[in-house]
């Protein structure tokens, strides 16, 4: 049987990230070109004939409801991204609880269709949080995760969690693809992996996992397809792996698209065999 693939796009504005130091609510009430940026992505996913999923933040979704409509009018899956970016494991099980209710909700109300999927911002999962952090998806009717870094990284991970799409009580949980390169294991299908490595071994890599019988998720978000852009005041290695080649990102992107589309399926449609 022919191994799925899938093609996320977080949603969120160009501010959103979790840097220590970096105060985002500083930008909030600032003009951007998310809607032109997603409107690019609609249309190349258009051009392949393919349905992403499209984990999406409740206060983007509150603000700009129309970009939640367009998407889900171009057959994408809505999924939920949490209401404001906050980090899961710096929130108690009621606050996570909380945060999830309301960015489902306002999700819902656009479309009238049921949310059942949930990426953590950041990849802001740890084992010490699992328990009630699947419980509270459960709870809640999710059906599905994608928040699963299996590996080690300065800014996020699980090392030697599970690698291959599975069940944690009710809930699916489907993690990012790992790679190993000269003894170092990271990602290589989406953000700055997927910026910093070249088109041929991202490829590789993917019908690498393929074979084994492992699905691959892409993953990106609106602004790394938009060089003209503000920046963060942020520094050094964090600078790099947040802005390095977004000038070719949405070449390499449409390009790979082109490659794998017959194989990829939006992430509820996904079953395990």
């Amino acid at each position: 049987m022919k191994t799925s693939n899938f093609l996320t796009f977080d949603i969120e504005e160009w501010y959103h990230a979790n840097y220590d130091g970096v105060d985002i609510s500083k930008h909030s009430n600032t003009d951007t070109n998310l809607e032109h940026s997603v409107d690019r992505l609609i249309e190349l996913c258009g051009s392949y004939g393919v349905k992403s999923t499209c984990f999406i933040l409740g206060s983007v979704a509150k603000a700009k409801p129309y970009i939640v409509k367009k998407l889900h009018d171009a057959g994408h899956e809505i999924a939920s991204h949490g209401m404001n970016h906050k980090l899961i494991y710096n929130m108690t099980p009621d606050e996570f609880s909380l945060d999830l209710y309301e960015s489902t909700d306002v999700l819902e109300q656009i479309t009238g269709e049921k949310v059942v999927g949930f990426r953590a911002p950041s990849w802001s999962m740890s084992k010490e949080i699992s328990g009630w952090f699947y419980e509270t998806l459960e709870m809640q009717g999710y059906r599905y995760s994608s928040s699963i870094y299996p590996a080690s990284n300065p800014l996020f991970g699980i090392p030697n969690a599970n690698r291959m799409p599975h069940m944690v009580g009710g809930i699916l949980e489907i993690p990012q693809s790992i790679m190993s390169i000269a003894g170092y294991e990271c990602g290589y299908a989406g953000g700055g992996f997927f910026r910093f490595f070249p088109r041929w071994l991202i490829e590789r890599e993917i019908k690498k996992a393929n074979k084994e019988g492992r699905p691959v998720f892409l993953y990106l978000h609106p602004r790394e397809i938009e060089p003209d852009q503000p920046k963060l005041d942020i520094r050094g290695s964090d600078k790099f792996f947040h802005y390095y080649g977004i000038n070719g990102c949405e070449a390499k992107l449409t390009e790979i698209v082109g490659d794998f589309k017959d194989s990829f399926v939006r992430m509820d449609k996904y079953r395990l065999d």
